[in-house]
């Protein structure tokens, strides 16, 4: 059985759906080297440029790391994993098409990690956001302390880790990481959507923006205004940039090339 399936949408869009529902679609190894063999060719797909993650089944986006993988008190296999999981997390946060997180379910631990490294979330109104390792006596290692204070604030983040609180999906749209909550039969109508949206967006400057928008949760503002002149001046002399402004100005729709 497949634990990552890929669905072409379209040309331009990919689907892939964590699919191990019966253990909540919880991730170990196997799932996370079989999402990035599919995410590794998809980067190499032009034609592709925009990816959806959602979870199989109606209960679960991805309820965390599989326990079972380091249950065994087995510090080295322990420490790999958490390797493994930082590495694919900062690979899809970095990947140079757009991705957006469809949550249906349980996005908890490991999952919510990885749909704070998309460039946007949807929800599903029974979606529950939450970081529950302290009541393992851990805390997250893929990123969940770092990319939720820097998506919510330093106090909001707080109260989802020190109190074991979950955010449903509600809650996270009204703090402004979920771009959008819907019921749950509508959730990927509502993700294609936004793709459509995001598909009318210059390949480049897609890309530059992706990056702008890393750099900017880090830079002094100087730098990060000084950064994004230098892109605008780039993507101005570009191809797309010219038939952007030829477009619009002959009132068509513009044929990006993504050079």
């Amino acid at each position: 059985m497949s634990l990552v399936l890929r669905e072409n949408y379209s040309d331009e869009v990919v689907i892939l759906t964590f699919n191990r529902p019966e253990k909540m679609n919880a991730l170990n190894t196997d799932l996370l080297d079989e999402f990035m063999a599919h995410m590794a060719d998809i980067e190499q797909d032009d034609a592709v440029r925009v990816v959806i993650f959602t979870g199989a089944g109606e209960k679960s986006f991805i309820a965390g790391a599989d326990i079972a993988e380091y249950a065994d008190g087995n510090r080295d296999a322990f420490i790999a994993f958490q390797f493994n999981g930082r590495r694919v997390n900062d690979y899809i946060e970095q990947f140079p098409k757009m991705t957006i997180a469809a949550v249906n379910g349980y996005a908890l631990g490991g999952g919510f990690e990885i749909a704070l490294c998309c460039d946007v979330i949807v929800a599903s109104t029974n979606a529950r956001f939450g970081l529950p390792e302290g009541l393992l006596g851990l805390s997250p290692g893929g990123g969940g302390t770092q990319r939720l204070a820097r998506a919510v604030g330093r106090y909001v983040a707080a109260d989802v880790l020190l109190s074991g609180n979950r955010l449903s999906g509600q809650r996270a749209y009204e703090l402004g990481f979920v771009s959008a909550v819907t019921e749950l039969d509508d959730l990927m109508t509502t993700a294609l959507k936004k793709a459509d949206y995001m598909l009318k967006i210059a390949p480049l400057a897609a890309q530059e923006m992706k990056k702008l928008l890393r750099i900017s949760m880090d830079a002094a503002l100087p730098t990060g205004l000084s950064l994004e002149q230098e892109v605008l001046f780039r993507l101005y002399s570009s191809h797309d940039g010219l038939e952007g402004i030829k477009a619009f100005v002959e009132k068509r729709d513009p044929k990006f090339k993504g050079r």
